[in-house]
């Protein structure tokens, strides 16, 4: 496995523990299924074997007679929690260079 920092090595290590890195060029050309999905809730739920995020949009709010919020369910993502811990580590990397750009997000009150 090369070491962090080594700008010698591959792209790709050889042998049975090979890594492919994250940083290598790509090229993407969206499926014919692709879909573009709006959140502003979801639900995570972890196995042993996956994390599975489930997207969806708040159709109606919470009222007096109905004290539920009604939520559209629009799509869901399942991974592995190698994957997924990377991703944590990328959402919380861009969420702080958007601050120091842009300013604090504020997080709404429960």
């Amino acid at each position: 496995m090369a070491k962090k920092g080594s700008a010698d090595k591959a792209d790709v290590d050889s042998g049975a523990d090979a890594i492919v890195r994250a940083n290598v060029k790509r090229t993407i050309v969206f499926a014919p299924n692709f879909i573009s999905l709006y959140t502003n809730d979801t639900q995570v739920q972890v196995s042993p074997w996956d994390v599975r995020l489930i997207f969806g949009e708040i159709s109606e709010p919470p009222t007096s007679e109905r004290p539920e919020v009604v939520i559209k369910a629009t799509g869901e993502v399942r991974m592995s929690p190698q994957h997924a811990k990377r991703i944590l580590q990328i959402l919380a990397d861009t969420l702080a260079t958007y601050e120091r750009s842009v300013g604090p997000i504020p997080l709404p009150v429960d």
